[in-house]
């Protein structure tokens, strides 16, 4: 029998008590999730998904059963990961792992041969984990080339875990047919974690399974699957008639369907939780593209030099910079004339990665007008464009009614806003899920907009998360607002270079 740390204590030889204690829901995931190769844990944001993976593998390599962890999801979810790994893995364990999370500025710098140098050499009784976001799998074959070298090392030995797992949801993806045909075949225990497994339609759940193993569902053609459980219909889009094409009108045995995957998935909905905290506060992290930090990199180097030959600093004048700064990081950047120019960023797919993983309504506030816009097309497109309703100066004819729409339309998911306009007098208690697309230096705005979405006799929990890019004034200024701090009363003549460095 194996010995553990005093947080963490082997009984009957496969049984543990976890470092932090378990809510009722988590446990009952570690209890199902038991003895199983391949799971699929289907449990709503919110209710503590990689705790619950994280205490999985805990078992695993306490049993002696498993050595690494390969987990792969969108950029944005990962860092949480390392705050998990630290807070629920047992000290015995913690104490000699490695951990290696994968950054494409990393990669850039020098060559994955030099920086995994260390992390990928085996050693007996050190387990690893290895966290790679999807965007490289799709687009870095280095990334691709580490993955597989690292299931194969140890092979036999290790757990693979997709996050967001809609991530890998198209079968002609990339990233898909390389996690299901060639990483999933290296791992000997296999999970997918989502809050919401099929945000579109029963086939989503094809490629996802067939990661777990496509014995679950039965099928291995997609094709067929698709026949089976989707009602096709041939049109003829040509005035030729003879080049015909099938859409999808509708699904059938989607009862079948269920029962096929309910021995190996646990669903837990925040239906399903009585002890979720009144509020919860989140980050998800984004990085910038090259174009960002070309810029972005500009702007902080000239903004320094010109300060710094100022005779004196206003705080005024810092803030300036830094909502310049702010604005290259969502996206766009103003000219001296006052003209917008786009910037390509990852901020708003890492928005599109954080909703398909929910399945209630939420606000999304947004700090510019061009935001709103942005933001409106690209939900639009993804989920349909029914699912928004906005609330900004520019619909100021229609937002009355759209507001109706939102609070009344259950297919009417999210509200986006900016706080100049919805960020006070109005109710929005039908979200539960805050989302910030972007922030600027204001605290009433701040405070006012949290508020829009309780209510007198609200129990429901509620979760607000603030995007940012680390390292950068987008993080400061996120930071402050958090702590309720105003920016102007604190930067002064002698500390400016704190918050634009």
């Amino acid at each position: 029998m194996k010995t553990a740390s005093a947080t963490l204590q082997i009984v009957d030889a496969d049984f543990f008590v976890p470092k932090r204690r378990p809510r009722r829901h988590q446990a009952d995931s570690l209890e199902a999730m038991r003895g199983k190769r391949v799971f699929a844990l289907l449990q709503a944001m919110r209710t503590g998904k990689t705790y619950v993976v994280v205490n999985d593998f805990s078992r695993l390599v306490l049993e002696d059963l498993a050595e690494d962890l390969l987990v792969i999801g969108p950029n944005g979810a990962l860092p949480p990961w390392m705050e998990s790994l630290r807070d629920d893995l047992p000290d015995s364990i913690y104490s000699k792992i490695r951990v290696f999370l994968w950054s494409s500025a990393k990669a850039s710098q020098r060559s994955i041969a030099t920086a995994c140098q260390t992390f990928m050499r085996p050693e007996e009784g050190v387990p690893r984990v290895l966290l790679m976001n999807v965007e490289a799998i799709s687009h870095v074959e280095d990334a691709r080339i580490l993955c597989k070298n690292f299931l194969e090392q140890r092979k036999g030995r290790g757990v693979t875990v997709i996050d967001e797992s809609v991530c890998i949801k198209n079968p002609k993806s990339i990233c898909a047919r390389y996690v299901v045909d060639i990483l999933a075949p290296l791992s000997e225990y296999r999970r997918i974690m989502s809050g919401l497994v099929a945000p579109r339609s029963p086939l989503d759940l094809y490629q996802q399974f067939k990661f777990l193993d496509w014995k679950i569902l039965g099928i291995s053609s997609y094709w067929i699957f698709k026949k089976r459980y989707a009602i096709l219909k041939k049109i003829y889009p040509f005035s030729n008639r003879v080049r015909g094409v099938e859409i999808v009108v509708g699904y059938r045995n989607v009862e079948e369907l269920h029962r096929k995957i309910a021995p190996y998935s646990r669903r837990v909905s925040l239906d399903d939780v009585y002890d979720m905290p009144s509020s919860d506060y989140s980050f998800r992290d984004v990085e910038m593209t090259e174009e960002q930090q070309r810029i972005y990199s500009a702007i902080k180097k000239d903004a320094t030099a010109r300060l710094s030959e100022s005779s004196y600093v206003t705080a005024s004048q810092v803030i300036v910079q830094l909502l310049r700064m702010h604005q290259v990081l969502c996206g766009h950047v103003r000219d001296e004339n006052g003209i917008f120019y786009d910037i390509s960023e990852k901020r708003t797919s890492s928005l599109l990665d954080l909703l398909r993983d929910y399945d209630g309504k939420a606000v999304i506030w947004c700090s510019y007008d061009i935001d709103v816009r942005k933001v409106s097309t690209a939900i639009s497109r993804e989920f349909g464009d029914e699912s928004v309703s906005r609330f900004w100066g520019g619909n100021a004819a229609t937002r009355e009614r759209e507001e109706i729409q939102f609070k009344t339309d259950p297919n009417c998911r999210f509200m986006i806003g900016t706080p100049d306009a919805g960020g006070k007098g109005r109710t929005w208690d039908v979200a539960d899920l805050v989302i910030y697309y972007s922030s600027r230096n204001n605290l009433d705005h701040r405070a006012q907009s949290e508020e829009r979405v309780k209510n007198v006799g609200k129990t429901r929990s509620i979760a607000y998360v603030d995007l940012r890019v680390p390292g950068t004034v987008d993080d400061k200024i996120v930071t402050a607002l958090r702590k309720k701090i105003d920016l102007a009363t604190i930067i002064d003549g002698d500390n400016w270079k704190d918050w634009l460095i």
